[in-house]
């Protein structure tokens, strides 16, 4: 029965229509499959945080160790200029920033970045999809945008170095899956939720007009101050108002760092200092 129907269309086709039209219907349809094609590429190519971006401020140390040597993040390869002391809720064109000269602080500015995500921007892709870009901003159909990576800058290493990541600070760290790293959301692999009144924004608890306020507790005002009777350490202190949700310190070598090669990397931890609103 289809193919009897196929027929009759096939049929129709050949005594209803003329070739010039034939031809110009045939390139209408191989152009609607090709648009397809290219939609399904760069959807498929882009994940869900790059696709439809949500604001959002918080920070990490990181080390990056290859064979025995530490890559600079606070040089100039690795910075990104902005703003300072603006305090709004634009979202910012890239999710990810090392800024103010300095090594180590990490500024992610999207949810949902993972580990991965952060080396790929700089030049080490463990998470496939495009060669230069985390993938395409589709929030705006009519603005669709791709989210380039930064640069190739962290050090050229072969398909047999091993990579071993650690988690915590010169107290205490651990050992941690390299897997977890680059898949998981970094808030989620630092088991450690954003303080970031966008959070709030995103599930609309609170009002737009809060953001822009210059008491956003990511960046140590007074409004969000604990009261001094609470116990809390300069040291914790300094780590609320930079919303720092941890440390983290990669090795890239053949074997295992001895632990005291590991403990040397935590007891070089940036300090934190009080942090601004544009940071």
């Amino acid at each position: 029965m289809i193919m009897a129907s196929a027929n009759r269309i096939g049929q129709w086709w050949k005594s209803r229509t003329d070739t010039p039209l034939k031809v110009i219907i045939i390139i209408i349809i191989a152009m609607l499959l090709i648009s397809l094609l290219v939609v399904s590429y760069v959807y498929a190519s882009s994940p869900a945080a790059i696709r439809s971006p949500k604001l959002e401020h918080y920070h990490f140390r990181m080390q990056v160790v290859v064979d025995g040597k530490a890559e600079d993040f606070g040089s100039k390869a690795y910075q990104t200029g902005y703003q300072k002391d603006l305090c709004n809720a634009n979202l910012p064109e890239q999710p990810i920033h090392f800024h103010d000269n300095k090594d180590q602080f990490t500024h992610i500015h999207w949810e949902g970045m993972t580990g991965g995500m952060v080396m790929k921007y700089y030049g080490w892709n463990y998470i496939s999809g495009l060669d230069d870009a985390l993938g395409y901003k589709l929030d705006d159909i009519g603005d669709v945008q791709k989210v380039t990576t930064h640069g190739n800058y962290l050090p050229s290493v072969d398909d047999s170095t091993n990579f071993y990541v650690y988690t915590g600070d010169e107290n205490n760290y651990q050992k941690r899956s390299f897997d977890d790293w680059v898949n998981k959301d970094l808030e989620v692999f630092f088991g450690k939720t954003s303080n970031s009144p966008a959070h709030d924004i995103n599930q609309q608890k609170t009002s737009f007009s809060d953001y822009l306020s210059p008491t956003a507790s990511a960046h140590g005002t007074e409004g969000h101050t604990k009261d001094t009777d609470s116990g809390e350490t300069e040291q914790e202190r300094l780590t609320r108002i930079n919303n720092l949700l941890g440390n983290v310190v990669i090795f890239a070598q053949d074997s295992e760092p001895t632990k005291q090669q590991i403990q040397a990397r935590f007891n070089k931890l940036e300090p934190l200092t009080d942090s601004t609103c544009g940071g």
